[in-house]
């Protein structure tokens, strides 16, 4: 069955690999125009002369000067002529055209069924003109008023052609009716792009209410609510849905389409399932694209908002009015130099105490030294049980060194048990390292906690506050294999 073949299957089997080469080359708006004319001249017979048809490639070939053209397209030819024979055998070869010879000087270029279809599609997709939503209305109401006759798609007392003629005339129509909701919404979208980039406040206002307005007095579901075409619409759906329901419908219609197009007797009943389903699903699915077409036009307006907002209240007419004025300053002195300006008087005071203008190397952005970023990923491979025991190691022995509060505590506490007893360096005679650094750690801190959780605080003094500059009066005591200056320690609690 056709329908179960992919679409591309079905494009290559009827249209060749090159016939839309010309669309991708760089000279496409040559081949377009060219083609183009060439239907216009040839008129509803689809025939002109070949000398007529080189002609008229030889005027577009010339209103097309800065078009790039490829090696295989006569970019090397000079004379126009040989390179309009060129393109026409490229027309050929892409099957746009064809060449009928009936006789030895009388030759003559036919248009392709398969152009006439791509020119149709090319014009829809940039037709500008406002779609006309009455003729959207008149479409479904015309629809509607068929289905709701009684006999419309009665299998007794319609035949099998009459009834296969019915269901594809409202195909039709429906098909028409998507069409132009579909035109409303590409009008829409090139509206959009208009506005985004719109150049100015003004601009911007004439775009949403001069040109969009224009002939858009109504949104698409409003036009479906005049009038009771949803309710119609719907109760022409559920018609639609009894008949394709009724097994003698369906045989009925099945009738028309074998007799009709030749088909079996399974691929009749099928494609009149399908014929019916989509006739069903089509009446049911316009108010959706109405809706979805109303929400695309409060988008835009809500954009129009937006954009005028942005180019009146955030960016202001200053930028305009600096950049108006430095144009004008460059229209009037274009190719001077700044030091004409050295006698000439300001136009304005400016309003700023001080005022800088750069010029030469010195307005030249200046890019910024980046730093190097860091290496912060871990390193590779994974720790092995040395590797952690060196690190717990290192931390111990980091920990063992660190003159920590605890410390110092631990050895006031163990030379003056009592409040308001003092020492001096001599008088803590230290053992070992751990002592030495405890005893550094007196020097560093004023008080801490002990390891029963009370506070101790002490006072540090000694001649070094009072004698720092002459330090050969600063005495010094003998602490293992290290001098220290003598500095007195006094418990206050």
């Amino acid at each position: 069955m056709a329908s179960e073949i992919p679409l591309s299957t079905r494009l290559s089997r009827t249209v060749s690999a090159d016939f839309f080469r010309p669309l991708t080359r760089p000279s496409a708006p040559v081949y377009v125009d060219c083609a183009c004319r060439l239907e216009e001249e040839a008129g509803l017979a689809g025939r002109l002369p070949l000398l007529d048809a080189q002609q008229i490639i030889r005027e577009v070939l010339l209103a097309h000067p800065s078009v790039h053209f490829d090696e295989d397209e006569g970019a090397l030819l000079r004379d126009v002529r040989q390179r309009a024979s060129v393109f026409l055998t490229k027309l050929l070869a892409a099957g746009w055209v064809e060449e009928q010879t009936l006789g030895l000087h009388d030759r003559r270029i036919i248009i392709s069924p398969g152009l006439r279809l791509l020119l149709g599609m090319l014009r829809t997709l940039v037709e500008d003109q406002v779609a006309e939503l009455q003729a959207f209305a008149d479409t479904l109401r015309g629809v509607c008023e068929t289905l709701e006759r009684n006999h419309a798609l009665d299998p007794l007392t319609q035949s099998g052609d009459d009834l296969r003629g019915t269901v594809h005339d409202l195909n039709q129509r429906l098909d028409l009716a998507v069409s132009q909701l579909y035109s409303v919404e590409k009008l829409i979208a090139s509206f959009e792009m208009r506005q985004r980039h719109s150049e100015s406040p003004l601009e911007t206002l004439q775009v949403f209410y001069t040109e969009f307005s224009r002939g858009q007095h109504m949104v698409c579901y409003d036009v479906l609510s005049k009038g009771g075409l949803i309710s119609r619409l719907r109760a022409a759906r559920a018609r639609v849905s009894d008949g394709r329901d009724d097994p003698l419908t369906r045989d009925r219609l099945a009738e028309g389409l074998r007799e009709h197009y030749g088909y079996d007797e399974a691929e009749a009943a099928t494609r009149a399932n399908t014929i019916l389903l989509r006739l069903e699903r089509s009446l049911g699915g316009l108010g959706e694209i109405a809706r979805a077409i109303d929400e695309r036009m409060a988008a835009f307006n809500r954009l129009s908002q937006q954009r005028y907002r942005y180019q009146t209240e955030i960016r202001g007419r200053r930028p305009e009015l600096v950049r108006a004025y430095c144009d004008a300053i460059n229209h009037a002195h274009g190719g001077g130099h700044f030091r004409i300006f050295a006698n000439i008087a300001p136009d304005f005071r400016p309003l700023c105490p001080e005022t800088r203008f750069l010029h030469g190397t010195e307005s030249l952005w200046k890019m910024h030294k980046r730093r190097t970023p860091a290496d912060l990923s871990f390193a590779t491979g994974r720790a092995t049980p040395e590797d952690e025991s060196a690190a717990l190691a290192a931390l111990r022995e980091r920990q063992r060194l660190a003159l920590t509060p605890l410390r110092a505590a631990k050895l006031v506490a163990k030379f003056l048990p009592k409040k308001g007893e003092k020492g001096a360096v001599g008088d803590f005679a230290v053992e070992n390292t751990d002592e030495l650094l405890d005893l550094l750690a007196i020097v560093a801190y004023d008080h801490a906690q002990d390891e029963n959780g009370r506070t101790i605080r002490w006072k540090v003094d000694g001649l070094r506050r009072s004698s720092g500059l002459e330090p050969e009066k600063v005495a010094r005591d003998a602490q293992l294999d290290w001098l220290m200056d003598r500095f007195e320690v006094n418990r206050t609690q």
